[in-house]
């Protein structure tokens, strides 16, 4: 009758926990390679960005219809189409460039978490072939 090996065990516990857990997402995420994920990720953000301004371009046109069209023959178009744009591109960088910090932060931390779990994977093996050559 063999013993139960304790460490065995709560590393195999530990390893069962994780790929219930947050390893179903870390393998997820590391399916892709790094680029592909960050940038698939902030071309969503971006396409976001976009939608979130043009509601609250719209929005904003929708609350103030009556004094854009009293002042649209004076108003200089191409201006405000110069600050329109800008405007847009600007929040649509802070989008982009908050989106590749946080999409990168969470792309390595996938990727730690993964080979954490092949070391205790590697840990398990040499466990068990100590085990058998006893």
């Amino acid at each position: 009758m063999r013993r139960v090996d304790g460490d065995r065990v709560i590393l195999m516990t530990r390893m069962a926990s994780f790929e219930e857990n947050e390893g179903k997402e870390a393998i997820r995420i590391c399916n892709y390679f790094r680029s592909d994920y960050v940038t698939l990720n902030v071309v969503k953000a971006i396409v976001s960005a976009t939608l979130s301004f043009a509601l609250m371009l719209g929005l904003y046109v929708y609350y103030n219809i009556d004094r854009l069209m009293q002042d649209i023959y004076t108003m200089d178009l191409i201006e405000t189409g110069r600050k329109l744009v800008t405007t847009y591109v600007i929040f649509a960088g802070v989008f982009g460039i908050i989106a590749y910090v946080v999409y990168s932060f969470r792309y390595d931390g996938a990727k730690k978490k993964l080979n954490d779990y092949n070391y205790a994977l590697r840990e398990l093996l040499n466990m068990q072939e100590t085990r058998n050559d006893e």
